[in-house]
Formats: structure tokens, sequence, C-alpha cells
């Protein structure tokens, strides 16, 4: 798999088939998303569009801490056609790195609870109360790195 860092036309094309037509979420994209400081990572199969992610620091995140090294993961998706091949976790590992690189030493995300499972296998751990975001439950979870 490649992985191209500030595709953002790649992410759009993702979020919209994933976040809003299969899941139904109405308000998926926001001012982080245009922010130079945030990061959106694409991932190609033989030059195929197959998932993103995007980070970002801390600061950016309404209702967040401020914390230096703190980062925030978001918006992990899959095409549908790419799905059951460990294709998330490459995104996930390689988001991580990103972050890492950009000088983050840990990551914070906003879990749906029903793919909170995905991220404990990855080593992130919940925190703090279940919460909706549109009519999906979430919950924060955290990495040190």
């Amino acid at each position: 798999m490649e992985f191209k860092l500030n595709d953002f036309a790649g992410a759009k094309e993702v979020r919209e088939r994933v976040f809003m037509q299969e899941q139904g979420f109405k308000n998926e994209f926001d001012e982080i998303d245009s922010d130079r400081r945030c990061i959106h990572i694409c991932a190609y199969e033989n030059d195929s569009l197959v998932g993103c992610s995007r980070i970002f620091p801390s600061e950016m995140e309404p209702n967040t801490d401020t914390i230096k090294g703190k980062w925030v993961f978001g918006r992990l998706a899959v095409l549908p056609e790419y799905r059951k091949g460990g294709r998330g976790s490459e995104i996930l590992a390689e988001s991580e790195r990103a972050a890492e690189n950009a000088g983050a030493t840990e990551i914070h995300l906003h879990a749906q609870c029903s793919a909170m499972s995905f991220y404990e296998r990855s080593g992130y751990a919940a925190y703090g109360p279940v919460e909706f975001d549109e009519h999906v439950e979430h919950r924060w979870m955290s990495k040190k790195l």
C-alpha cells in the first residue's frame, strides 16, 4: 500500500462515501480540514484509493486540552471494497508515524463505540464518558507513542 500525505481531495472522496452516504453523517467536514497543520493521509493500492485518515495537533480540537505533543487522530475510513484485509490498521500505523514525525508523543481519538476493539488491539485505552457525535456513540481513547 502507498500513502500520500496532505491529500484532501482523496480524503474527501472516501469520507463522503463512508461517513455521509453509508453512515448518514451530515456534518462531516469542518474548519480543521482546511487548516495547514492538519495532515490528511490517503492510502492507495495499484493507484486505487483505499482509505484515509487525518491527524492534527490538539490545540485545533475544540474542547480539548492543549498539551505539547498531544495530537488528535480521526476520520479513519476504508472503502467497502477494501475492508477486512488489515488496511485500516495500516492506515492507523502510518498516521501514528506521521504524527510522531511531526512531534506527537501521544495520540487521542474519538472512536465510534463499535470500533473501540479495533483501536484497543493497537494499544489505545478508553477514557471519559460515551458521547454522541450526531447519531453515533463515541468515546475518547488515547495512546502514548
